[in-house]
């Protein structure tokens, strides 16, 4: 009897209306959430509260960059803010894992202030606390964005974000801002969304970089860093683990940097 009536119910015509409306709303509320940047911000405060356990577990798809988040990452941000306090370089590199790996060995006088997993997100923050101890750089080399490839941000969020490195970078003395692009890795690696951004991603990152790069007029210096890739991906014998630089990529590298800096 109740499932006579149940029956019945479904193939009403108002029982359809009332669920293709409560489907549309639905979609409605999803979409204006995304537009509005609900769903990054409900993802930015899960990532803070739930253990890391947890949250290692989830799809590297909706990785974020939650550094901020992180003891070592504050601790090590406080200490170069401590020890560069109201100093004033010839060039400072901003940047990943990447260019920490080249260490302090850019010559006198310039600072590499890059550390481990870092995006645009936390380069935002990390410059905001270097401003406020008073650091300066005639010259900033930014080279950011490989890992953005791979975290989840909206290109909305992304240009934002450049724009605000820049202004930073000129309120902290630079008259001489270089951008470089974002690194790619082994195609290997692309495949891997836990190691890299897929390489279409990091083409589209790049095109951003172009963007913002044209509007606030400052220079992108792709050519220095091509010596490290073969077309679209990094040369498989200048790298350890398809996304890091061995020693002989880390070589070149440094060649590149220097160049720019004299």
């Amino acid at each position: 009897m109740v499932f006579n009536v149940m029956k019945t119910l479904k193939n009403s015509l108002p029982f359809r209306i009332s669920l293709y409306m409560n489907i549309i709303l639905l979609y409605i509320l999803i979409y204006s959430g995304y537009k509005l940047g609900l769903f990054e911000k409900f993802l930015s405060v899960f990532y803070r509260v739930m253990p890391e356990n947890i949250t290692n577990t989830l799809p590297t798809e909706i990785q974020l960059d939650n550094l901020i988040f992180n003891g070592w990452w504050q601790e090590e941000v406080k200490y170069q803010a401590i020890i560069s306090q109201n100093q004033k370089y010839n060039a400072c590199l901003f940047g990943d894992s990447i260019s920490s790996m080249l260490g302090n060995n850019l010559g006198n006088n310039n600072f590499n202030f890059a550390l481990s997993a870092m995006s645009t997100v936390s380069l935002v923050e990390q410059l905001k606390i270097l401003n406020t101890a008073g650091v300066k750089c005639s010259h900033a080399i930014i080279a950011i964005g490989t890992n953005d490839a791979m975290y989840f941000i909206k290109n909305e969020q992304f240009i934002g974000n450049m724009k605000a490195i820049i202004n930073s970078v000129k309120q902290m003395g630079a008259n001489r801002v270089t951008l470089l692009p974002a690194f790619y890795s082994t195609v290997e690696a692309s495949y891997n969304p836990g190691m890299a951004g897929t390489i279409a991603r990091v083409e589209e990152i790049n095109a951003l970089i172009r963007q913002v790069a044209d509007s606030e007029k400052v220079v992108i210096s792709g050519d220095v860093i091509k010596p490290l890739f073969q077309g679209q991906s990094l040369k498989e014998n200048l790298t350890t683990d398809g996304v890091h630089l061995n020693a002989e990529g880390r070589k070149i590298y440094r060649e590149a940097l220097l160049k720019l800096i004299l």
